[in-house]
């Protein structure tokens, strides 16, 4: 992926801060904005995973109406791992997959009888490679003691019966289909101390201020006992330590920036800047350097997440480029895309 910013080619690069089933947060350097906000939006909005289309419901005498329990059944994230090699409906000649689930519960017990996504049963395939297709909380949590999804409760004498119909999607098409819970990125920020003000506080003063951030962005020192920034990453502009300074009188200690480009990003997608006049001192932070937090619904691991994320727009820009290669239609000449 290469962008440009006034003429200049630019090599963004990709490093992975931590990584588990649920959550990935990487950094981004030497890119624009732009390409930041369209790996996210893509991220959202473009990577496919398996979801419930349709729901054919036989017999349904619960509190629940139909169409409540088919909107509940289609928001169940199911494992999508086999997803690029399946076809939508909109892809291709036609020929898509389609996953078979049914559901069939009757309650006899006097008790309150919970009906969640471990009671989907899903019907033989004729490609083997979809058995892999389930819902996610079906022994693919790594928490103890999961009882999945619930889809709705029933009393004694209730039922329960439909057959529900699972196909390849995008979260463009509908927020079912979307792989991630949440995919956002920040600014690294700059932060200025004022050494000599901060010198002035006492040991435990230090520590309370350090404390007083949940990020544990700032600490102090084991050797110099300097409150220093021990880890900038992890700063998500909270204005927690800007709200101690305050309560402290001395809210001068501590300036937090978020360096960017002018005009690079609508406002609402930028974070709140927190402020603090009259700080001096040490500085870091960059205008080209991105953090990303992306957690996964489960459908797919959050590193294939980032990986689909970028083959999608890497797509895009040869789908462009193929299409600019042609000859204008009117003068017959090729179109000419030269930047700068």
């Amino acid at each position: 992926m290469v962008s440009t910013q006034a003429g200049r080619q630019r090599h963004p690069k990709v490093r992975i801060l931590s990584l588990d089933r649920e959550t990935c947060t990487f950094e981004l350097t030497d890119t624009d904005p732009d390409i930041a906000n369209a790996l996210r939006r893509v991220m959202i909005a473009e990577v496919p995973t398996v979801a419930i289309d349709l729901v054919e419901i036989e017999v349904n005498t619960t509190v629940l109406n139909d169409e409540f329990i088919a909107h509940r059944l289609g928001l169940i994230p199911l494992v999508s791992h086999v997803v690029e090699s399946m076809q939508s409906p909109f892809e291709g000649d036609g020929d898509f997959q389609e996953i078979n689930f049914h559901l069939d519960v009757h309650c006899v017990s006097d008790d309150t009888q919970n009906i969640t996504s471990q009671d989907l049963r899903q019907e033989q395939s004729q490609d083997a490679s979809l058995d892999s297709i389930r819902p996610v909380d079906d022994g693919d949590s790594p928490g103890e003691g999961q009882k999945g999804i619930l889809i709705v409760k029933m009393r004694k004498g209730q039922e329960l019966k439909l057959k529900a119909i699972a196909r390849k999607g995008i979260g463009k098409d509908h927020a079912k289909w979307s792989p991630v819970a949440t995919a956002r990125f920040k600014y690294v920020p700059e932060i200025t101390l004022d050494q000599q003000g901060l010198e002035d506080l006492s040991e435990i003063q230090k520590i309370e201020l350090a404390d007083s951030d949940p990020t544990k962005t700032f600490g102090l020192h084991p050797t110099t006992r300097k409150f220093f920034v021990q880890n900038i990453d992890l700063f998500n502009y909270n204005g927690e330590i800007q709200d101690k300074l305050q309560d402290m009188g001395r809210p001068n200690l501590v300036k937090i920036r978020q360096k960017q480009a002018s005009q690079a990003m609508p406002t609402a997608l930028v974070p709140p800047v927190c402020t603090l006049p009259g700080a001096h001192g040490v500085s870091s932070g960059n205008e080209d350097h991105f953090i990303f937090t992306v957690e996964s619904t489960g459908a797919l691991h959050p590193e294939d997440i980032v990986r689909q994320s970028i083959q999608v727009i890497t797509q895009k820009l040869h789908t462009l480029s193929s299409s600019l290669e042609e000859p204008d239609p009117v003068t017959g000449l090729p179109i000419d895309i030269t930047l700068g």
